[in-house]
């Protein structure tokens, strides 16, 4: 969540901030552990009800962050590495 907050900064270090978090979501993907970020009113119980599938086929780790209600730093960064994850899952599936 730290790396989020480098993007309510200028474009330089926005840049930084949207490279770290694409690194991140590719080492987690890397161990076994490819995340998707949700948000929202019940998140959290819509993230536990996920995790508690141990069949699911991508084998996504569902986080909630945030409120109903976030700034759009952190919306920016969950969809940096929401993307990150689809486009990783799916070169995973075309090999």
């Amino acid at each position: 969540m730290a790396c989020s907050y480098l993007l309510s900064y200028d474009e330089e270090i926005q840049f930084i901030g949207e490279k770290r978090l694409i690194g991140i979501a590719t080492q987690l993907f890397r161990e076994g552990n490819p995340v998707h970020m949700i948000m929202g009113m019940n998140s959290s119980l819509y993230a536990n009800e996920k995790n508690e599938n141990l069949t699911d086929y991508n084998h996504l780790v569902y986080v909630s962050y945030g409120e109903c209600t976030n700034p759009s730093f952190l919306i920016k960064a969950a969809e940096i590495i929401n993307k990150q994850t689809t486009l990783l899952i799916e070169q995973s599936r075309s090999k």
